[in-house]
């Protein structure tokens, strides 16, 4: 990366989202200096992948440097599941109850 964009790098932590908006992986990053792949982005952790073959390492968000424009942002795929789930066993008792 050119100094110019290590400028622009802010700490993984520091990019504050909605509460059912997720960060989603496979991002460049810095950390300690070292360019990595993140492949997972967990509530205060990170997946990273210091090379291609290397294993994958755990590290705090706040030592991971990230340009926040090449992020991107998904909605909680856990939160849709429950709600899918609330939903179906809703429709689930009505029926019963209208069958009786």
């Amino acid at each position: 990366m050119s100094k110019s964009e290590k400028m622009e790098l802010v700490p993984l932590d520091s990019v504050a989202t909605e509460t059912d908006i997720e960060i989603l992986p496979d991002f460049p990053a810095q950390v300690d200096g070292r360019e990595v792949w993140v492949t997972a982005v967990l509530e205060r952790t990170a997946v990273i992948e210091p090379a291609p073959g290397e294993p994958k390492l755990l590290v705090n968000r706040h030592r991971c440097l990230v340009d926040p424009k090449r992020l991107r942002f998904g909605v909680l795929a856990a939160r849709h599941a429950a709600k899918r789930g609330r939903e179906a066993a809703r429709r689930n008792r009505a029926a019963g109850k209208s069958a009786a």
